[in-house]
């Protein structure tokens, strides 16, 4: 198998990911390559293979709780791999993997400037329109979400949304999760309406994608009945609540 067939599967990996996320998991579409990366029988150099083995190393070390031991390992294995593969997907992914991880702990600055390398990389090799772009167009703007740069988080979130529709067609619930990121973002910047619109729209596709019951219809009407309380419309706002509460109901019998 070539270097190019492990790039392949890296890719195949990520979009696997992509498409069969759980639904209860709302707030990233998370690219967890650390794994397929670690197969060391593939034509990689050594450096690379020792490298994607610290990585792997490093994020049981930050699962662990051992946060300290993991950064070390992790810039230890990012530095490897860009002295060998500079701009290659393969650094992207480590790119990415290495800002889930400083995302984890708060760190927003630091997560956001790797995730701009790692896009910058995917941009060149797939443009927009792939799985793994899309990934890190979603981490980049779920980072800025979290750390209150509502106005970063936006456009990024719309490219994300463009994107998954292309990738996925208008009707996955994966469509109605990327609605769900776009209406928190206008929430927060209290454009309410178009969080609205978003979210009923996100419902709609989830009621038809995930069933009428669903952990992700629950999720979606419950940020709706927020929007419909930041308005003051407090009988709509009841009558979500109870329609939410129904479900839920039904779902324990």
């Amino acid at each position: 198998m070539t270097s190019m067939s492990l790039k392949s599967f890296v890719a195949r990996a990520a979009t696997a990911m992509m498409f069969s996320m759980p639904l209860p998991a709302l707030h990233m579409l998370r690219v967890d390559v650390a794994e397929a990366q670690t197969i060391t029988s593939q034509p990689v150099g050594k450096e690379v293979a020792l490298a994607l083995q610290q990585e792997q190393q490093a994020s049981q070390l930050a699962a662990q709780g051992r946060a300290a031991e993991a950064e070390v390992l992790y810039k230890q294995s990012l530095a490897a791999i860009e002295q060998s593969l500079p701009g290659d997907p393969i650094l992207a992914a480590s790119l990415n993997n290495v800002a889930q991880f400083y995302r984890a702990q708060n760190r927003f600055a630091e997560a956001a400037e790797l995730y701009n390398r790692a896009l910058t990389i995917y941009v060149a090799s797939y443009g927009d329109n792939h799985t793994l772009t899309a990934t890190v167009i979603n981490n980049l703007a779920g980072t800025y979400l979290s750390d209150r740069k509502y106005d970063a988080a936006e456009p990024l979130y719309r490219r994300g949304l463009a994107a998954s529709e292309k990738l996925l067609g208008p009707e996955h619930y994966g469509i109605a999760i990327s609605l769900d990121w776009l209406a928190q973002t206008h929430f927060r910047q209290g454009r309410h309406a178009e969080a609205e619109s978003e979210l009923k729209r996100g419902i709609a596709i989830a009621e038809k994608a995930t069933g009428p019951d669903s952990q992700l219809v629950i999720k979606l009407l419950d940020h709706l009945i927020s929007v419909i309380k930041a308005e003051g419309r407090t009988q709509e706002a009841t009558a979500l609540t109870e329609r939410t509460q129904q479900i839920i109901d039904k779902s324990r019998k």
